[in-house]
C-alpha cells in the first residue's frame, strides 16, 4: 500500500469545534520503552483543544494528557476500502449531524447519512 503523502492538502477539521487544523510535527511515546519519536500530526486551532489527527492514528489526544475517561471520546472511524483512519472534512450549518468524512489514502468518501462514496 502506497504511503500518504504529506505533500497534499488535507483540509482536516477538528471533530469537537469544525476548525481547520494544522499540520505539525509532535513528540510520541512508543510503547513500554518509553522511546519517543518525532512524527506529524494536525493539531486544532482552538485555544485549550487537545485533539490531533495524524494517518495511522486517526484522531487522538496526546498520550501524557489522557485521562481514562476521555477515550472513548474521539471518533475512530476506518474506510472499510483500504483501513485507513478516516479524517473530517466536511459539515453542514443547514443540517446539524451532517458529516463528512474522507480517506487520505484512497480519497474515498463517506457521510452518517450514506456510505462510502467512491
Amino acid at each position: 500500500m502506497p504511503v500518504t503523502q504529506l505533500s497534499k492538502y488535507y483540509h482536516v477539521l477538528c471533530h469537537e469545534h469544525h476548525l481547520e487544523m494544522r499540520l505539525h510535527e509532535i513528540l510520541l511515546e512508543s510503547g513500554r520503552e518509553g522511546k519517543q519519536i518525532l512524527d506529524f500530526a494536525y493539531a486544532c486551532t482552538e485555544p485549550d483543544c487537545r485533539v490531533h489527527y495524524n494517518f495511522c492514528r486517526g484522531y487522538f489526544l496526546p498520550s501524557q494528557e489522557v485521562r481514562a475517561n476521555e477515550l472513548g471520546m474521539v471518533p475512530r472511524l476506518r474506510c472499510p476500502r483500504d483501513g485507513m483512519s478516516l479524517y473530517l472534512a466536511g459539515i453542514n450549518p443547514q443540517k446539524r449531524g451532517f458529516r463528512l468524512w474522507k480517506c487520505p489514502q484512497c480519497d474515498g468518501k463517506c457521510t452518517n447519512d450514506e456510505g462510502l462514496l467512491l
